[in-house]
C-alpha cells in the first residue's frame, strides 16, 4: 500500500515536471513561429475561460512534447 502511494507521488510529480517543461518549450516554439507576434504566456492562460485554458495549454504541452521527441531522436542518431 505505501509502494503504491510513493509511485502515485513520484509519477504525479514527473508529469508535473515535463508538462511544465513542454508547455513552455511549446509557448516559446510557438513566439519563434510567429516572428514574435505572439507573445508566451506565462501564466499559463490563467486569465481566460475554462475552455480556452485547457485548449491553449494542451496545444502548448503538445507542441512541446513534439519538439523534445525530435530533438532526442536526432541526438540519439548523431551519437550512433
Amino acid at each position: 500500500m505505501i509502494s503504491s502511494l510513493i509511485e502515485g507521488i513520484f509519477g504525479f510529480v514527473f508529469r508535473c515536471i515535463i508538462e511544465i517543461l513542454c508547455f513552455y518549450t511549446g509557448e516559446i516554439i510557438i513566439s519563434i513561429l510567429t516572428a514574435g507576434k505572439r507573445k508566451p504566456r506565462w501564466d499559463y492562460y490563467s486569465d481566460v475561460s475554462v475552455t480556452k485554458f485547457y485548449i491553449f495549454t494542451e496545444i502548448s504541452v503538445w507542441i512541446g512534447f513534439v519538439f523534445w521527441i525530435f530533438t532526442v531522436g536526432f541526438i540519439a542518431r548523431v551519437l550512433m
